[in-house]
């Protein structure tokens, strides 16, 4: 990844709107503006330990997944990392 965004707090709408080849990690999400789309069409991103409660966070994002491409999403289960999305929803989506 070319850039790196760590640390971070966003509320904004659209703060980070169409960022291309970046890590972001360790950010929050959230707060009094209530923005949304905050990652709206992102482009080779990499988003890991973040704390997402505003709506639309990855609206029409392409993400990262370590050794997945878009097809292997469809065609091959294994790639799907079931654990961390089932980990997302029961945190933050309760």
């Amino acid at each position: 990844m070319k850039n790196k965004i760590s640390n971070q707090k966003y509320d904004e709408e659209r703060s980070l709107y169409n960022i291309v080849d970046t890590e972001v990690s360790n950010c929050i999400f959230a707060g009094p503006a209530d923005g949304e789309s905050i990652l709206k069409e992102c482009r080779n991103i990499l988003v890991e330990n973040c704390s997402f409660s505003l709506r639309y966070p990855l609206w029409h994002a392409k993400l990262i997944i370590p050794d997945a491409n878009h097809v292997d999403l469809y065609d091959n289960m294994e790639k799907i990392p079931f654990d961390k999305i089932t980990e997302f929803y029961n945190t933050y989506l309760k």
